[in-house]
């Protein structure tokens, strides 16, 4: 098989030796998930194609295992297929999902390297971008979904903006692009060598905020490490009128980052293109 290089990539986060790499116009998100192995901070999921785009290899090493079974979905006769793929390098083997494979097992790849298509199915809810979700894994026990190899974030830090201290932050926003499934936002944000994100407490924020304080899963990753305090407020306002939405996401990126915000159901438009947005945060 002929694989096809994806020319420039860049380190994201590593586990010992092993070194998770992404295309230079990915967004990640280490925290931005309910599920199991990002909970202990040892999945990242990177965001940079459409469904049934290209996926690339974001290791080096040699496929073990590829295999496929079917996920949960509330609609009858819709085949909603989920699929692993496993990657041995030296003592770990890195674990993908959510990328049906064209690769084969005994097949040697590097960074970069088409590995599959972006796909769909149940463990997505309407707001989702297609993702790929990568852990380090030990050999041998690659399949079940808890894991506590942590992932360290591949954050060159350095000063952040003054009020990036602050426990509780106001940021003034413009809406860039409405959909059905999401409104993103664009204001200033905090640069850390290649790494941008949207920065307070120390560090960069991370994940979905949600209007009730119990709801969400979300984080900030600092120079020490994870942190998650809780949600003491968050109101976001367009002139002198309440968003009506479910709530904020954030995510890091290498290109310019944008807030997504999360409409209470799939085809609300509570925003309108060009809007100023006010978001206040405090944790």
């Amino acid at each position: 098989m002929l694989l096809i290089r994806c020319i420039n990539m860049k380190k994201i986060a590593s586990h010992e030796d092993v070194d998770i790499f992404a295309p230079d116009n990915s967004r990640f998100s280490f925290l931005k998930s309910p599920y199991a192995a990002h909970l202990t901070h040892s999945a990242v999921d990177i965001y940079y194609g459409d469904f049934a785009g290209e996926a690339y290899s974001p290791a080096d090493g040699e496929i073990i295992d590829t295999r496929c079974f079917s996920t949960p979905t509330p609609f009858k006769d819709r085949d909603f297929t989920e699929y692993i793929t496993a990657i041995r390098q030296g003592e770990h083997v890195i674990k993908i999902l959510h990328i049906k494979p064209d690769v084969s097992i005994g097949e040697n790849i590097s960074k970069g390297d088409r590995i599959g298509t972006f796909i769909h199915n149940g463990y997505f809810t309407f707001w989702n971008d297609p993702p790929m979700h990568v852990e380090v894994r030990r050999p041998g026990d690659y399949l079940r979904a808890s894991n506590n190899l942590s992932l360290t974030p591949n954050i060159k830090w350095s000063r952040l903006s003054s009020y990036s201290s602050c426990r509780t932050i106001e940021l003034e926003c413009r809406v860039e692009e409405i959909n059905k499934r999401y409104s993103l936002l664009r204001t200033n944000y905090d640069t850390c060598g290649d790494v941008r994100g949207f920065a307070m407490d120390g560090g960069f924020l991370d994940g979905y905020i949600t209007q009730d304080p119990e709801g969400g899963f979300s984080g900030i990753i600092k120079p020490q490490g994870y942190s998650h305090p809780g949600i003491s407020m968050l109101e976001i306002t367009a002139g002198d009128s309440e968003v009506k939405c479910s709530g904020v996401a954030f995510c890091l990126s290498f290109n310019e980052p944008r807030i997504k915000v999360i409409p209470e159901k799939y085809g609300d438009i509570p925003l309108s293109s060009g809007d100023r947005v006010s978001i206040r945060l405090g944790v």
